[in-house]
């Protein structure tokens, strides 16, 4: 075969090569965008034009605010509470936008049915406890009657509106259990919990000495050894009485009148906590 024939089979080589490359492109670019990164439903509640509505919006909340934001349907939860899934399922599959990890995650946990919004990075300062309360109560009704795709749109509805608010004023950071796990412990809480009370300790302090009350008057009062058993008769005589005033000591408590519901406290409060990876999360959820 001449050089001109080999020259023709490589360019005609070439070019079906290229047509396959494109055509093999497209298809993963179309796969990819047919499936969606921040929404996922493990349930098949959504359909798939309502994860790609859904991812659609998440998209202009990235693009406009630097905020991941991540929606999760499962009932298969590994054992963990829905603040340390939702923690873990952000932290260990890639999430969040800056050196911070920016975003946020709402898991509707159907096994417990709970709904629980997982914050870190700057969106801790910005959902704080009491958005965060406004938000499950708006989303909960939806969940309870089933609708599941207007829930997440509840939900990306209240994220644009705050994330556009920004910080609100007097916004702080507290490292406190959430109060939706204050009402509703899991058993672990609710040893940790118990080891932190006053009446663990007390109760027994009070049970010895009730008993050892009871043991002395059983033995009908008879007291062996006085001081009268050392001491030499008359050596002892008291010859002045003297009562003398030293000080007066006024100690002053403050009693925390903050409610730990969604007043003005949690309102400018946001709860944080760590997760087993090691990082700062900010949260809070409620049943539905």
């Amino acid at each position: 075969m001449c050089i001109w024939g080999v020259l023709y089979l490589f360019k005609k080589l070439s070019f079906l090569i290229l047509v396959f490359l494109l055509f093999f492109n497209l298809a993963v670019f179309t796969a990819y965008a047919s499936n969606s990164i921040n929404v996922v439903d493990d349930m098949g509640f959504l359909s798939d034009s309502d994860i790609q509505e859904l991812q659609d919006r998440i998209d202009k909340i990235k693009d406009q605010f630097r905020l991941d934001v991540v929606i999760v349907i499962t009932d298969k939860m590994n054992g963990k509470s829905s603040m340390a899934y939702a923690d873990d399922y952000y932290d260990y599959n890639g999430y969040g936008i800056d050196s911070q990890y920016s975003g946020l995650l709402m898991l509707i946990n159907m096994k417990d049915r709970e709904v629980w919004i997982s914050t870190t990075g700057r969106a801790i300062d910005i959902f704080t406890d009491g958005r965060i309360s406004d938000m499950t109560d708006k989303v909960a009704p939806y969940l309870s009657k089933g609708n599941y795709s207007q829930a997440c749109h509840k939900f990306l509805d209240d994220v644009f509106t705050y994330a556009y608010s920004g910080v609100p004023s007097g916004q702080y950071r507290e490292e406190r259990i959430p109060d939706f796990y204050q009402k509703n412990p899991t058993y672990w809480q609710k040893v940790s919990r118990l080891l932190r009370s006053w009446p663990v300790y007390v109760i027994p302090l009070i049970i010895s000495i009730a008993a050892t009350i009871i043991i002395t008057y059983s033995s009908k009062g008879k007291v062996t050894i006085t001081n009268k058993t050392y001491e030499e008769s008359g050596s002892f005589v008291l010859t002045q009485n003297t009562d003398q005033f030293l000080r007066e000591s006024v100690t002053r408590t403050r009693i925390d009148t903050e409610s730990s519901g969604s007043g003005s406290s949690s309102h400018n409060r946001s709860s944080t906590h760590t997760s087993s990876s090691g990082r700062t999360h900010g949260g809070g959820g409620r049943s539905f």
